[in-house]
């Protein structure tokens, strides 16, 4: 996979309101590359970046398991619990799920990105 990373901008809702105010009035254009994530408290991030979640992470990127179930044996992980973690990873947006074609297989969890930058607006 090319190097490629993920910002993750905890932001103000307050922050996030102006900004929307000044482009709906025309002044703010977004420069987003599409490659951020935006959240609004510590909480968020924590709940992302819990320790199992990481460890789910790191063996996506590193072994590249070849199903969820694959994924829980790796973590050593009921597979339901996996699986959670697995659908709430992407629908944040860090890894894809692919249609394996294999029936009981299911879905292929894919890391989008190598990589995580954090980063705290001012």
């Amino acid at each position: 996979m090319k190097a490629k990373k993920i910002r993750i901008i905890l932001q103000s809702v307050d922050d996030i309101k102006a900004e929307w105010n000044a482009a709906l009035k025309g002044k703010f254009k977004s420069t987003s590359k599409g490659d951020e994530i935006i959240v609004t408290g510590l909480a968020t991030i924590a709940k992302i970046f819990s320790k199992t979640r990481i460890e789910i992470l790191q063996v996506i990127i590193n072994q590249k398991p070849q199903s969820i179930y694959a994924l829980a044996k790796i973590v050593k992980r009921d597979f339901k619990n996996v699986h959670s973690d697995v659908q709430f990873l992407a629908e944040v947006g860090l890894i894809k799920l692919k249609e394996t074609g294999n029936g009981r297989s299911g879905l292929r969890p894919v890391a989008r990105y190598s990589g995580i930058e954090l980063e705290f607006a001012a």
